[in-house]
């Protein structure tokens, strides 16, 4: 989980500075394995740029251009292939804890049960927290999608001063398996 903080901490680190664009209007973004619905002005991480996890797959990593307070909103998914079967609530339960542990001046704000597009049972997180005592604190949202044997963390990180927060729960939402 470390490895996931630092690595959206380095998303905002790489981003430009601009402040003209917004995450509301959406596109979808189709992978080889999956779909997702992303903001429209968000752009494509190159995996040179980003440092690679110590658990997991980097499959997408995006950012905003829009800075404030020297960070910009950012969406990272990594993947694992599975050795046991699971389901994506279990899974998004689990990394939550992993979360909760590697974090500091962790705040949980949100926990809800919904539904992928997919009909696919989910468990999705809002928190606070700081990678460490360096980095700013931020605003995650968090879930996990299961296809097959391999397991997807989605994970948002957006500004603290962001209160309504249901545009990027339903980008999480929108996560689809092929």
């Amino acid at each position: 989980m470390k490895k996931l903080f630092i690595l959206l901490f380095c998303l905002t680190i790489v981003s430009s500075c601009w402040t003209s664009t917004s995450d509301t209007a959406t596109k979808t973004f189709e992978w080889t394995w999956f779909n997702i619905n992303i903001p429209s002005s968000w752009i494509n991480v190159e995996s040179k740029d980003i440092p690679n996890p110590q658990n997991g797959k980097i499959e997408l990593a995006l950012t905003s251009s829009e800075i404030s307070t020297w960070f910009a909103n950012n969406m990272v998914i990594l993947s694992e292939e599975l050795k046991e079967v699971t389901d994506s609530k279990w899974y998004a339960i689990t990394n939550y804890l992993r979360t909760t542990w590697s974090v500091l001046e962790f705040i949980k704000l949100n926990e809800t049960n919904f539904n992928f597009i997919d009909k696919d049972e989910g468990k999705m997180y809002t928190f606070e927290a700081k990678y460490n005592t360096e980095t700013p604190k931020r605003k995650f949202i968090q879930t996990a999608k299961v296809c097959d044997k391999k397991a997807y963390l989605i994970t948002i990180g957006i500004s603290l001063d962001i209160t309504d927060v249901s545009k990027y729960e339903n980008l999480l939402k929108s996560f689809e398996c092929k």
